[in-house]
């Protein structure tokens, strides 16, 4: 059959939006796959511990407010009165000075084809709570403020599944046992222990440390809620993400773990304020520092990026046989275009099974040897000589190369994708400067006598 060029070009665009919706339906594929996977570290969170995040540790006085007013008499309007009003109330004191040093030992937990990094946090805490007088002051004779219960220093935890030892409170050189609760509905997951050893009518001081020992999964994250905050963490995955309010001042990396220091104080983060909104109901806690744990080799994430340049692929490589019939006069049927482009497509199918078993970067090999074989085969029976099908095919072996040079490439992608395809529009341009489009488009070109 015979084809004018306006025809042959407006099947092969036809062609090529159909294979699109077989990319888009690969891409769905993806997706569901991610959505098994996070369910899979979803119940393994659920079965160890979520995401942990450190809040604390605050020092929480609760006190009661008692107001003597005057009142008239119900039985004796001319007669006055005394009576007290009283108010509870709490206020939230944070540490002067903090250090908190955190070791990770980050693993990976198996399920089925898919795995969930879990964590041990060793955290230990260090600080000084100080007053330079009293804490409260009364407005005049007819009030005071009594302490009736002692201060609590509690520590929010985010899961409190993961304390794998129960921690101790050194305070002012004193051991105290911590029990679990914060008394606190805003952050009711934690811990507490009640303090003694504090005249809040005086100025004061007091150091403290304790240990705490975490497990979790996927990320870890803590608040700075010293007025001056020195934070450490350090942990043997070698590819964190920092993420938060606050970066890291310093940061070093290897293939054997990382480690990363913060420094904040309370002009920067405004925490007590805060801090005191949260617990009381009235605001978020926005000012965190965290760190994710990410996998470098995730599959479905590189998978996904493969196919965002899969309708570009098959373009270049329907391009490049259009211009073979035009330069070579040999004729393609649009139904072998069909074939070809359907196994481009099935590549990236392959790609995402093959991947779930072998690593991303041994299926990519596989996938792209037995695409790129079938195709030469294929091309060199349709186009009546294996040369011109040895040279199709590593054509293609090299566009496949080029494609994975641009998932792995990342920040510089764009950039290379970019001059790649200037160069092939210039190779274009040159190959068909000679070519009488107007003489070309009355009929399709007819195979060489040869």
């Amino acid at each position: 059959m015979k084809y004018g060029l306006l025809a042959k070009v407006s099947l092969i665009v036809l062609i090529t939006l159909l294979l699109a919706t077989g990319l888009t339906r690969i891409s769905f594929l993806v997706d569901e796959r991610v959505g098994r996977r996070n369910q899979v570290v979803a119940d393994v969170a659920a079965g160890t511990a979520r995401a942990q995040t450190l809040i604390g540790p605050v020092l929480v006085v609760p006190y009661t407010r008692i107001v003597k007013v005057s009142k008239r008499s119900q039985k004796d309007k001319n007669k006055q009165i005394e009576e007290e009003q009283r108010w509870s109330e709490r206020l939230y004191l944070l540490p002067n000075e903090l250090e908190l040093q955190t070791d990770l030992d980050i693993s990976q937990i198996q399920r089925s084809l898919y795995h969930a990094l879990v964590f041990n946090a060793a955290v230990a805490f260090k600080g000084r709570f100080a007053a330079a007088g009293p804490l409260l002051k009364v407005a005049g004779p007819q009030e005071r403020i009594v302490f009736e219960e002692a201060p609590r220093l509690l520590i929010g935890i985010s899961d409190p599944r993961g304390i794998l030892r129960a921690p101790a409170l050194v305070w002012a050189g004193q051991s105290i046992g911590f029990v679990p609760g914060t008394g606190e509905d805003k952050m009711a997951d934690g811990i507490q222990a009640q303090v003694n050893g504090i005249d809040l009518f005086k100025a004061w001081s007091v150091e403290f440390a304790f240990s705490l020992d975490l497990r979790g999964t996927e990320s870890f994250g803590l608040a700075p809620v010293g007025d001056a905050t020195r934070v450490s963490i350090r942990g043997n995955w070698p590819h964190p993400s920092y993420y938060g309010q606050f970066l890291p001042e310093t940061r070093e990396g290897s293939a054997t773990g990382f480690a990363a220091a913060w420094s904040t104080t309370r002009l920067a983060t405004n925490m007590l304020h805060q801090l005191t909104t949260f617990l009381r109901g009235e605001g978020a806690l926005e000012t965190l520092i965290h760190v994710r744990f990410l996998d470098p080799t995730d599959s479905y994430v590189q998978t996904d990026r493969a196919i965002k340049y899969g309708l570009l692929f098959i373009g270049l490589t329907f391009a490049a046989f259009f211009l073979f019939e035009i330069l070579r006069r040999l004729a393609i049927h649009p139904f072998q275009y069909s074939l070809v482009g359907c196994a481009l497509v099935l590549f990236y199918l392959l790609l995402l099974a093959l991947a779930e078993h072998l690593g991303f970067a041994l299926a990519y090999g596989v996938a792209t040897g037995g695409c790129v074989a079938l195709l030469t085969y294929y091309l060199a029976h349709i186009l009546g000589n294996p040369r011109w099908g040895l040279v199709f095919g590593g054509l293609i072996g090299a566009v496949f190369g080029l494609l994975y040079v641009l998932i792995n490439l990342e920040d510089y992608a764009l950039l290379a994708g970019s001059v790649a395809l200037f160069a092939g529009l210039a190779l274009a341009m040159v190959l068909t400067r000679k070519v009488d489009w107007y003489r070309l488009s009355a009929v399709s070109p007819q195979p060489d006598p040869e």
